[in-house]
């Protein structure tokens, strides 16, 4: 009798429904998080809702039970039409239920949407666990209807039909993960920039995923980012997380009360010496651009003067000779000859190349999910992997991120995924020869249409001042990111029932004068239908109110209203740049009919037009000398100044005389260095520089 009346007493968890009610509003908000940027937050959020799932797992069992997997079946799991539900726990109403499979319908759309390999496998144990209890009781239902289980003398049927049996403990999920040995497995470190948006140093790296006291083996393949430890439990599963702990230690090491901060890093040491090698290495390169900047000066497009001559001023007649006669040199010097021919075997096109700014790395994008790295020097292609977008996708975008310090790669797809890479350069910033690592991924663009078969995609702009990305592309939105910590920071539509081809920031660095233009939160973005839309990061609807026209004579007092809506194109915006050549802010576009205008966005029409010719598929304009490079699928290259005279027309690759340039599909000038490289609807990729004795 006093057994039988602690066990009354005795209350479970179910009992308690005002810790239930907290324990669930908590749950629904974590669930929130399958939407945010961050594959880091997704995942630790998982082990939080892991956490609930364990202790409310007898919900979870009659949920799954009646919708196995997260989905509406018509049939049971054991393949019955009749089968009788798993009852819910006593305590739990119907409006609480209702709750518990809304945060399982979340767990399960993670599980088989979330685009980072590292998350999908922890969400996938969770829906195996309980999928796996599922079907227990239901086959335990099933042989108590049917009246195939009866009690036998000394075999008393047990009691909790809540205990897993014991081939649980070795059980497998679809990814191979062995969950009774996850604990012994030795997992990899991650590293990652600290200041993944600013432009940090790299003293700011860490490691994720373990505590620095804790030995890792190199030889482990398991999830590096996603490191967990699981406690012996026969019940269900918890794992820790390993940056928890970890970052709990650091805090209160270094935390705000903390009189103790990291000492500065030794100019000797490895990271300190590191360090000096990318300041110096960063200052040589900018340098030769802003020396060949100034070479090229005298092409540069010359704003108007208004005042009219005086008649007493001297005959400039022979100095505007000699002017003219360096500008001819200095054009000559524009033409290009090929010094290199990659052959990026498997890819059938090139849709994407990106110098990197600072090391000869060349990052060479195929017509799906290819990604080859190249030396440029040495025409050497160092190594190949894969974007891991969804087949029948491709990659539509791709930058490199934090170029100074810590190089990362950003790709997009037109599925609207982002991802980053990491480990393409080694510790010494020379370019490896391993795959590297995602560090990141998340839908920058989560409405984005994919159905249609002509479409831009995922286009994506990052402006290294302030870390922000901008995405847009086949969706109506426009959305600014903020990448260091992985947020949405801005969200506004883009004004257009045509898809947005190709945008970029009117902001840009120079080495004399450094940053400079009308704003990092200022974009231009080209569209399908032939117009360019203007538009404020920082404004929740994008518009751009004021503008000072900078030939006031109070002080800036006189303002004018912005233009923002510019439809003198006919046909597909390619590609729209920023320049700041000759003291101007011009914008540069150009269609798909060819034709290429610049503009001054305090005006409400291009400045001045220079016509092609012939239907454009590349546009590309060096960010240092006054000179643009066109594509067409007509199999020739096109090399301008920016007055609109032709310096060369390149139709035949000088590595294999007589043999014909392929249809062009991308172009891409050196940050710096006067180097283009050019994509074709082939394997090949070609790569140009000055001609000897120009």
């Amino acid at each position: 009798p006093v057994q039988q009346t602690q066990r009354q007493e005795t209350k479970s968890t179910y009992d308690d429904g005002q810790r239930m009610d907290l324990d669930v509003t908590i749950a629904l908000k974590l669930a929130e998080t399958s939407k945010d940027a961050s594959p880091m937050v997704r995942f630790e959020a998982a082990l939080a809702l892991n956490r609930f799932v364990g202790k409310y797992i007898a919900v979870f069992v009659s949920i799954a039970g009646k919708g196995f997997g997260g989905q509406q079946q018509g049939r049971n799991v054991m393949g019955g039409s009749t089968m009788t539900s798993i009852p819910l726990p006593s305590g739990v109403t119907q409006e609480v239920e209702k709750k518990f499979a809304h945060v399982w319908t979340q767990i399960f759309k993670l599980n088989q949407n979330d685009p980072h390999h590292g998350v999908r496998a922890m969400v996938n144990s969770i829906v195996i666990a309980v999928n796996e209890r599922a079907m227990i009781q239901k086959t335990k239902l099933r042989q108590l209807r049917s009246g195939s289980r009866r009690r036998s003398a000394g075999t008393p049927i047990a009691e909790d039909d809540n205990d897993p049996p014991a081939s649980l403990a070795g059980r497998r999920t679809t990814t191979g993960l062995n969950l009774s040995s996850y604990n012994s497995t030795s997992q990899e470190s991650f590293r990652r920039t600290g200041s993944l948006g600013n432009r940090a140093s790299s003293g700011n790296a860490f490691t994720i995923g373990a505590s620095p006291s804790v030995a890792l083996d190199s030889s482990s393949k398991g999830n590096a980012f996603f490191n967990v430890s699981f406690d012996d439990d026969d019940d269900y599963f918890f794992p820790e997380s390993k940056i928890y702990s970890w970052k709990k230690v650091e805090f209160g090491e270094f935390g705000a009360d903390s009189k103790t901060s990291e000492p500065p890093l030794d100019p000797l040491s490895e990271m300190g010496a590191l360090n000096k090698y990318r300041r110096s290495r960063n200052y040589q390169a900018q340098q030769k651009g802003q020396l060949l900047k100034n070479s090229f000066a005298v092409l540069a497009q010359k704003p108007a003067m208004s005042f009219s001559r005086s008649p007493y001023d001297y005959d400039e007649s022979d100095a505007a000779a000699g002017v003219e006669k360096e500008t001819d040199i200095k054009k000559k010097a524009l033409q290009l000859q090929q010094f290199s021919l990659l052959k990026n075997n498997g890819a059938r096109s090139t849709s994407l190349l990106r110098f990197h700014p600072y090391e000869p790395a060349l990052v060479v994008c195929g017509s799906s999910d290819n990604v080859s790295i190249w030396n440029a020097e040495t025409s050497e292609r160092m190594t190949s992997f894969s974007n891991e977008n969804p087949k029948g996708t491709r990659m539509t975008a791709a930058q490199w991120v934090n170029e100074a310090t810590s190089s990362l790669l950003l790709t997009g797809s037109n599925d609207g995924s982002v991802r980053i890479f990491d480990g393409l350069l080694e510790a010494n910033d020379e370019i490896s020869r391993e795959k590297p690592s995602l560090v990141s991924s998340f839908f920058a663009a989560p409405d984005i249409v994919t159905d249609k078969r002509y479409s831009s995609g995922l286009v994506l702009d990052y402006q290294q001042y302030g870390g922000k990305l901008t995405a847009g592309g086949n969706t109506k939105y426009i959305r600014t990111w903020d990448i260091a910590s992985e947020k949405c920071v801005n969200t506004f539509e883009s004004k257009s029932d045509a898809c947005l081809t190709t945008l970029t920031t009117a902001w840009d660095y120079s080495f004399d004068s450094g940053y400079s233009g009308l704003g990092p939160d200022i974009i231009v973005c080209g569209y399908g239908n032939g117009s360019l839309r203007v538009f404020d990061k920082r404004s929740t609807k994008g518009d751009v109110l004021y503008l000072s026209d900078g030939l006031s004579n109070r002080s800036g007092l006189s303002r004018r209203r912005k233009y923002s809506e510019y439809d003198e194109h006919t046909s597909w915006i390619v590609d729209v740049s920023f320049t700041t050549y000759g003291g101007r802010h011009e914008v540069v576009s150009g269609c798909v009919a060819g034709n290429i205008k610049f503009w001054d966005l305090r005006f409400s029409s291009s400045v001045r037009t220079i016509d092609h010719k012939m239907q454009m598929t590349a546009l590309a304009a060096h960010s240092n000398v006054p000179m643009f490079a066109t594509g067409s699928p007509a199999q020739f290259i096109k090399i301008m100044s920016h007055d609109g005279s032709t310096q060369q027309v390149i139709r035949y690759h000088d590595r294999l005389p007589g043999q014909r340039i392929g249809p062009v599909s991308c172009l891409c000038f050196h940050p710096q260095l006067p180097f283009l490289a050019a994509g074709f609807a082939d394997e090949n990729v070609s790569l140009y520089a000055p001609k000897r004795g120009c």
